[in-house]
């Protein structure tokens, strides 16, 4: 049933390869892009001159290389799919690795946002209700906490579909 359906949609799985492939390497691009372009703002005008906001953009940058190393890694997968003679590629091979990394860079951007947060409150003088901060805080933790989950989950996917992967083609 498997190899009928992959014949069938054939045309698709390599449109979709295709897709994915010119998606990921450009969100890789655009990633790498505006993490230089944080770097180069945070040393030209210093962290504290940008405030609260400098942690956003190179968490949105790396955002932007994971979902396109994750394009990448699905592309590889789809090729594996339709392509008996094809092997798992470097990102298919290592994506788990690179999930794990991407969990406790944003825990680490977490926290410091968090710290940063702090600090600020306490050197101003506005003195924000505490119901909105503990509401925010939660908030974050909440967003983090999915956000590991599920990226951990399909770490422990990927690590368990390659050699699934790599056992049937030895069946066949």
């Amino acid at each position: 049933m498997s190899s009928t359906f992959i014949e069938n949609n054939k045309k698709f799985l390599k449109f979709y390869y295709a897709a994915l492939r010119l998606s990921g390497w450009i969100l890789l691009t655009l990633g790498l892009c505006g993490s230089c372009i944080a770097i180069l703002i945070a040393r030209n005008l210093g962290p504290t001159a940008l405030g609260v906001t400098a942690l956003n953009m190179p968490l949105k940058s790396s955002e932007f290389i994971l979902f396109g190393l994750l394009g990448l890694g699905i592309a590889q997968l789809i090729r594996c799919i339709f392509d008996c003679d094809c092997k798992p590629g470097f990102i298919l091979q290592h994506g788990s690795k690179f999930l794990y990394a991407y969990v406790v860079l944003i825990l680490i951007v977490m926290v410091i946002r968090n710290v940063y947060t702090i600090k600020y409150l306490i050197d101003s003088d506005i003195t924000p209700p505490q119901s909105l901060f503990f509401v925010t805080s939660i908030t974050s933790i909440v967003l983090f906490a999915a956000k590991a989950l599920i990226l951990i989950g399909l770490a422990q996917f990927l690590k368990r579909i390659i050699p699934v992967i790599e056992e049937s083609r030895t069946l066949v």
